[in-house]
């Protein structure tokens, strides 16, 4: 593995992709229910169960080295196919745990769709944004000679 990121790494970006999910998940799911309980619990429930998703997704994602490059400035960096590519293998992970949860919460397959088309669209966004963002931040990334 020529390029790579610490676990620490890895636990940071968890921690910051956790911290907008969480809003995030709640203001859409008490757009969804209107109930700011309903809201609490989703986001509640995801905070934990998507988080360790999250962790294990990155750490997948470490190991695999396709279109990482180097960038003296940075070590190396990420290319655009990858941060898409990891966008979508994310959404189809995480989709499935937002619906679960929705629907456990809810009791409704129409709240808990209506739920996950709101999130999907929301949250590929911002994921796309964190991972560029995350890609020009030098903490925890590492060049093996």
């Amino acid at each position: 593995m020529e390029y790579s990121e610490k676990h620490h790494r890895s636990l940071g970006k968890t921690i910051s992709w956790r911290v907008l999910m969480t809003i995030s998940l709640f203001v859409n799911a008490y757009i969804v229910t209107g109930s700011v309980v309903s809201g609490l619990h989703i986001a509640g429930w995801a905070l934990i169960f998507n988080s360790i998703l999250y962790f294990i997704h990155e750490r997948t994602w470490n190991w695999l080295q396709w279109n990482r490059k180097k960038d003296n400035g940075l070590l190396f960096k990420d290319g655009h196919p990858r941060t898409t590519s990891k966008m979508i293998s994310w959404r189809l992970l995480v989709s499935i745990s937002n619906f679960s949860i929705a629907y456990i919460e809810t009791g409704s397959w129409i709240s808990a769709g209506a739920f996950l088309g709101l999130v999907s669209v929301i949250n590929m966004i911002i994921f796309y944004l964190h991972e560029r963002t995350w890609n020009i931040i030098i903490w925890g990334k590492l060049k093996k000679t």
